[in-house]
């Protein structure tokens, strides 16, 4: 588990598909056909402590270790804590488990309705926690779920401008997967952002970024993004540089024509080495090659990820599911499909 399921991050929009989709046979594909981790309970842990604590797995399987400490500082791919004395511990987020901290009420009541869904309830809430948090790596946290909200309200300037805040901060932190990046192009223009040609040259490569993502389906601008995506995959690291490739890895969606099995079942491989957050967009475009190339047992594996999993923002993750469904279909699972149509509940206005 990643430190972001840790610090808050159990909210689905398909909660109640979740739930009995236990029961059936998806649940069971979903795990042999990816990792043990898909099915398994990830609840965030958000209780008030006096004493940070980090839990990290332990070499060779055996029990996580729970250390008691003061977390220091929380920034590209680690973290810093402080134990008992002045014994100073660097971890990689890769092997934490879980995270406690001392949290305000302002930030524990966003962070509860975010999974309810409540996001201008959280905004408000989560706007009061980053103006009373005196910790610089506690008030990052807070912006990327400010982040998640914003982009849950269709507020995409707005979620990039906090996303761009906490980059000047961390510049290799793991919250850029929070920016509102286009995976699908053929969502109304009113639910996904709009930038200019100009924004590919900004200083902000977070902003460069997001600009090729919006402009890369407009053939007018499709060979300017692919010249920012490229040069920025030349330089960047961490979890930004996956964002990168996933985005390039949409060419093959918009020129299927180009589209070969061997290099989709690449991607699959290496997603799997992504932590749960990060592969959210990248396994939705791993979906949809996998629809168009008909390989739709897999296709709905990687399409249930976002909605299951680790939801984006309503318009995407909706997209997702329903991809979802028509693989379903055309695998041939048909009353899953029926029960998935039936349950499923759209995200949208009366989630804001």
């Amino acid at each position: 588990m990643s430190a972001d399921q840790a610090m808050g991050r159990a909210g689905s929009p398909a909660t109640r598909v979740y739930r009995w989709l236990h029961h059936l046979s998806i649940c069971a594909l979903l795990v042999m056909s990816r990792d043990n981790s898909l099915c398994a309970d990830e609840e965030s842990q958000l209780p008030l402590v006096t004493d940070d604590r980090v839990v990290v797995r332990s070499a060779g399987g055996y029990r996580p270790k729970t250390i008691s400490c003061v977390i220091e500082d929380i920034a590209g791919q680690k973290i810093v804590v402080r134990r008992s004395g002045s014994t100073v511990n660097v971890i990689r987020l890769q092997d934490v488990v879980s995270v406690q901290f001392r949290k305000s009420e302002e930030f524990n009541e966003g962070l509860k309705k975010l999974q309810e869904r409540d996001w201008k309830t959280a905004l408000t809430s989560l706007q009061s926690a980053v103006t009373t948090e005196n910790r610089n790596w506690a008030r990052r946290e807070i912006n990327a779920h400010l982040a998640q909200a914003y982009r849950a309200l269709g507020e995409f300037e707005r979620c990039l401008a906090t996303v761009e805040k906490i980059v000047q901060d961390d510049p290799d932190t793991r919250h850029v997967v929070e920016l509102p990046l286009v995976w699908d192009e053929r969502l109304p223009a009113e639910n996904r952002i709009q930038l200019a040609a100009a924004d590919l040259k900004s200083p902000s490569e977070v902003r460069q970024l997001t600009a090729a993502s919006a402009l890369l389906h407009e053939s007018s601008q499709e060979a300017a993004a692919i010249s920012v995506l490229k040069d920025l995959e030349k330089s960047a690291t961490g979890v930004f540089l996956e964002l990168v490739r996933a985005q390039l890895w949409r060419l093959r969606l918009l020129h299927p024509e180009q589209l070969r099995e061997a290099e989709v079942e690449s991607w699959s491989q290496h997603v799997q080495e992504l932590d749960r957050r990060t592969r959210s967009g990248p396994e939705f475009v791993i979906g949809r090659a996998l629809l168009a190339t008909h390989d739709y047992d897999n296709a709905a594996t990687s399409l249930l990820w976002m909605p299951l999993l680790e939801p984006l923002d309503p318009p995407t993750t909706n997209a997702s599911l329903q991809e979802a469904i028509t693989a379903l279909e055309l695998s041939g699972r048909q009353s899953e499909a029926d029960k998935l149509r039936r349950e499923y509940q759209p995200t949208g206005e009366a989630d804001r």
